[in-house]
């Protein structure tokens, strides 16, 4: 640009000085000086000229093209999602109310597993909330087996129990099943699968043996006399203000020294009844060590320790079972020849009415396992 418009002056002062030159039509005579201005002028307006013609309008100016970055969106939208709920029980010694972890079971047993359950999440329970076996050993529930976690609504920070009803295998071994849990969207949540939510059962050959009373070492004795040969407890034919106690003793020789106990039921299901036997208060047994003779001097005045099973009406007496204090009695006495009972009342109410129960056949009902 700068050339062009060099050359253009140069021309333009040669043209003017051209003009100006001998020959021409102008008559009028200037003086150097005068010349010399005039063309300073006129070059002056005319390089104004080219300038303008040079410039380029704002119609020519390149409209910038830039385009912004396009708005960054983020790949997700934050949300508040609430605090899922949560299941706990407070350890392993208080978590199982029923059939801790190696109960021994026998082949086929049924057996109901209840644990107890903190809710310390942020829902409320109710029976859109499920418990589900989760994997390994079913013990009589198919695989995909699930229930109502519970039948009541439990807010947080209360307790409930569950229970689940279960089956033995019927071979010999360990097995443990785990369950978890399940809200009403099927989402499972708590410690499922861990050691807290957990049957854990030894299954064992078991053997049930029944114990008879032996003859000669069991029977009744009066306060003031005996031995007599039946099972008789309560107020004394001979005379009303006197009591009589039962005294029963059975062979442990056949159950093995390396036995376990696991149930023992007492049948005693079979008795007559005199008068109201059971207004003396409840029938009493005691485990007891009287050795293998019965005598008089075997009678026992009062309630002295070793208390095992009481019953207070013939509904309990018929109901046959037993409790952990004479499993634990019974269990006590493996490797000894015998176990030995009484059975007793209070005491005589003098009524004038004969207030007895006679047992018929008392028998014991063992079950035990070995290694």
């Amino acid at each position: 640009m700068k050339i062009i418009l060099t050359t253009s002056a140069i021309l333009v002062v040669a043209f003017l000085v051209g003009c100006n030159m001998p020959g021409s039509q102008t008559t009028q005579t200037l003086s150097p000086e005068a010349v010399f201005t005039q063309a300073a002028q006129t070059v002056a307006a005319q390089l104004t000229k080219v300038a303008q013609l040079a410039s380029p309008t704002m119609q020519n100016v390149p409209t910038s093209s830039y385009t912004p970055n396009p708005t960054v969106t983020p790949y997700y939208t934050p949300s508040k999602t609430p605090i899922p709920c949560l299941l706990v029980g407070y350890n392993n010694a208080t978590i199982d109310v029923t059939i801790p972890d190696n109960t021994i079971m026998s082949p086929g047993q049924a057996f109901i597993k209840t644990w107890r359950l903190k809710n310390i999440g942020t829902c409320s329970w109710n029976s859109s909330y499920q418990l589900v076996f989760d994997r390994q050993d079913t013990m009589g529930v198919p695989s995909n087996y699930s229930q109502p976690l519970t039948p009541v609504t439990v807010s947080p920070g209360q307790e409930v129990d569950v229970s689940v009803n279960l089956i033995a295998p019927i071979t010999s071994g360990t097995y443990t099943g785990y369950w978890r849990f399940c809200d009403p969207n099927g989402v499972y949540f708590g410690i499922g699968g861990s050691s807290s939510w957990l049957v854990k059962i030894k299954v064992v050959n078991t053997t049930t043996i029944t114990l008879t009373p032996i003859t000669g070492e069991s029977g009744t004795i009066r306060s003031d006399a005996g031995p007599f040969p039946d099972f008789t407890a309560g107020e004394s034919n001979a005379d009303i203000t006197k009591t009589c106690e039962t005294f029963l003793s059975y062979d442990m020789t056949g159950i093995p020294a390396n036995a376990t106990i696991t149930d023992v039921k007492m049948d005693y299901t079979h008795y007559t009844i005199t008068g109201n036997p059971f207004g003396l208060g409840p029938l009493n047994a005691y485990a007891t060590q009287y050795g293998s003779t019965l005598e008089p001097s075997d009678f026992v005045a009062g309630f002295p320790p070793g208390n095992v099973a009481d019953w207070s009406s013939t509904t309990a007496l018929d109901g046959n079972g037993a409790t952990p204090e004479l499993l634990a009695a019974l269990q006590s006495k493996i490797g000894d020849s015998r176990f030995q009972l009484r059975l007793q009342f209070g005491g005589s109410n003098g009524d004038a009415v004969k207030d007895r129960v006679t047992l018929i056949n008392p028998n014991l009902i063992v079950k035990y396992t070995t290694p």
